[in-house]
Protein backbone atom coordinates (compact mmCIF):
# COMPACT_ATOMS: atom_id res chain seq x y z
CA UNK A 1 0.00 0.00 0.00
CA UNK A 2 1.41 3.40 -1.00
CA UNK A 3 0.86 6.56 0.98
CA UNK A 4 -0.17 9.53 -1.12
CA UNK A 5 1.67 12.80 -0.54
CA UNK A 6 -0.36 15.95 0.01
CA UNK A 7 -0.23 18.47 -2.80
CA UNK A 8 0.92 22.03 -2.09
CA UNK A 9 -2.70 23.16 -2.53
CA UNK A 10 -3.91 20.69 0.11
CA UNK A 11 -1.14 21.84 2.48
CA UNK A 12 -2.17 25.48 1.97
CA UNK A 13 -5.77 24.63 2.80
CA UNK A 14 -4.77 22.69 5.94
CA UNK A 15 -2.68 25.65 7.11
CA UNK A 16 -5.55 28.09 6.54
CA UNK A 17 -4.00 29.94 3.59
CA UNK A 18 -5.82 30.94 0.43
CA UNK A 19 -5.51 28.59 -2.56
CA UNK A 20 -2.31 29.33 -4.45
CA UNK A 21 -0.81 31.43 -1.63
CA UNK A 22 2.66 29.91 -2.15
CA UNK A 23 2.38 29.67 -5.95
CA UNK A 24 4.68 32.62 -6.56
CA UNK A 25 6.39 32.76 -9.98
CA UNK A 26 10.18 32.54 -9.88
CA UNK A 27 12.16 33.89 -12.84
CA UNK A 28 8.99 33.92 -14.92
CA UNK A 29 8.18 30.25 -14.29
CA UNK A 30 5.62 28.65 -11.95
CA UNK A 31 6.98 27.82 -8.50
CA UNK A 32 8.32 24.29 -8.03
CA UNK A 33 6.67 22.13 -5.39
CA UNK A 34 9.82 21.81 -3.23
CA UNK A 35 10.10 25.49 -2.28
CA UNK A 36 6.33 25.62 -1.75
CA UNK A 37 6.47 22.70 0.71
CA UNK A 38 9.42 24.37 2.45
CA UNK A 39 7.55 27.69 2.76
CA UNK A 40 4.50 25.92 4.18
CA UNK A 41 6.65 23.88 6.56
CA UNK A 42 8.25 27.05 7.91
CA UNK A 43 4.91 28.81 8.39
CA UNK A 44 2.37 28.70 11.19
CA UNK A 45 -1.29 27.85 10.71
CA UNK A 46 -3.41 30.99 10.35
CA UNK A 47 -6.17 29.73 12.65
CA UNK A 48 -3.72 28.82 15.40
CA UNK A 49 -1.93 32.18 15.23
CA UNK A 50 -5.28 34.00 15.37
CA UNK A 51 -6.26 31.97 18.46
CA UNK A 52 -2.95 32.71 20.18
CA UNK A 53 -3.20 36.42 19.32
CA UNK A 54 -6.73 36.64 20.70
CA UNK A 55 -5.64 34.98 23.97
CA UNK A 56 -2.71 37.39 24.34
CA UNK A 57 -5.00 40.33 23.60
CA UNK A 58 -7.59 39.11 26.13
CA UNK A 59 -4.95 38.85 28.86
CA UNK A 60 -3.45 42.27 28.07
CA UNK A 61 -6.64 44.28 27.47
CA UNK A 62 -9.43 42.15 28.91
CA UNK A 63 -11.95 40.02 27.00
CA UNK A 64 -13.60 41.48 23.92
CA UNK A 65 -17.36 41.92 23.79
CA UNK A 66 -19.32 40.14 21.08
Amino acid sequence: MRVRRLTPLECERLQGFLDGWTDVPYRGKPAADGPRYRALGNSMAVNVMRWIGERINDRALGPREG
